[in-house]
């Protein structure tokens, strides 16, 4: 959240590797084909347990105060930033490689002819999608990285934390300790599993104005310097003030590569519900790594009429007890309107990844 406030500028196969479009798994899928109008409205991709109706009830108590999605977005998506639960966003998320968090964040209000501000690489802050909001409302640029971000951030008064809890130190230890069989760190006994999720914040407001926020700490352990797509506009974050929202959580590389929010909220234009608009975008990704992609991406929409909608590539298999339930994990969302907070399943357009797929891959 920003120290003090300020002026404002006024998107297969049956089987895998057939290439034929799959049927969409709905596991639960509720009205996010409504027509009926709905605002104020928030959707989220988040669906930790211990944040996300605190993010959704924020935003909509905002909106239906009279305020703008902008900054219900925004101050939605702070509480994620500032809680050390959550390791995936901000202060107690996990590090990169060597040990300390580079957090990328978006903001796109489409009230401000969908203008937008970034930040990428950005240290000892707790909030970035509140430096990304100052870029946007006090700059001509739209995206600021690494020291320069920092040096920003501190002109309007934010102040430098340390954002490594002990907990987070503990997942990087436990990572540095299972890298390899030919070093001199012994594994862990119990080794913790990482939670993932990308936080993406989307608000319609009173007035019918559509805004976002998207922020991350990206993979877990990456690279030093890695950004992914959560602050990059089209890819990570996209509003069209006449159109709707979209934003996009998981393998970034592939998100970029293919402008998926952009390629959503285009889709949504040309006639989809934002259902489909994301369905379409998951199966075009599954097309282009062969049926067979080793990796997950989620989807979430709304659209100016109020409808929303959320899809995954694959999820992941949800073990119960000893044995796989057979079940996906990771393709909830959350939803605010006005009949309250809830979670909704979202589709897949293909089977979960397996724990032995999720054993080959990197920790993400």
């Amino acid at each position: 959240m920003r120290p003090t406030p300020l002026n404002r500028r006024s998107f297969l196969s049956s089987v895998i590797g057939t290439g034929v479009a799959l049927p969409v798994a709905a596991a639960g899928r509720r009205t996010q084909e409504s027509t009926s109008l709905s605002r104020p409205l928030v959707v989220t991709s988040k669906t930790n347990r211990l944040v996300r109706e605190e993010i959704t009830t924020t935003a909509w108590d905002l909106m239906r105060a009279g305020g703008p999605a902008m900054d219900a977005a925004e101050r939605a998506t702070n509480i994620s930033e500032q809680d050390p639960r959550d390791a995936t966003v901000g202060y107690g998320g996990d590090p990169n490689e060597d040990g300390f968090l580079q957090l990328d964040a978006c903001v796109m209000n489409g009230a401000d002819n969908n203008n937008i501000g970034a930040v990428a690489a950005l240290e000892n802050i707790k909030t970035p999608s509140s430096v990304a909001r100052l870029v946007m409302d006090r700059t001509d640029h739209w995206l600021l990285v690494g020291r320069g971000a920092l040096r920003f951030a501190k002109m309007h008064g934010f102040k430098e934390d340390d954002l490594l809890t002990d907990q987070a130190r503990q997942h990087w230890l436990e990572w540095k300790e299972t890298l390899s069989n030919r070093d001199y760190y012994f594994p862990p006994r119990d080794p913790s599993e990482p939670v993932g999720g990308t936080i993406n914040v989307l608000t319609l407001d009173r007035n019918g104005d559509i805004a976002g926020a998207t922020s991350t700490v990206g993979h877990h352990f990456k690279l030093v310097g890695r950004v992914g797509d959560s602050p990059i506009i089209g890819a990570g974050l996209y509003v069209d003030n006449a159109v709707g929202a979209a934003g996009a959580t998981g393998h970034g590389e592939e998100c970029v590569k293919n402008c998926g929010s952009f390629f959503v909220v285009e889709q949504m234009r040309s006639g989809m519900t934002p259902q489909e608009a994301c369905e379409a975008f998951c199966r075009r990704v599954s097309q282009q790594n062969n049926g067979r992609p080793m990796f997950n991406l989620k989807l979430v929409a709304l659209d100016k009429q109020g409808r929303y909608g959320c899809c995954s590539l694959r999820g992941r298999e949800v073990r119960d007890g000893s044995q796989f339930s057979g079940s996906s994990a990771g393709l909830g969302f959350a939803v605010h309107d006005a009949q309250g907070h809830r979670t909704e399943a979202g589709a897949a357009v293909l089977p979960a990844l397996t724990q032995a797929e999720l054993d080959a891959l990197p920790w993400r």
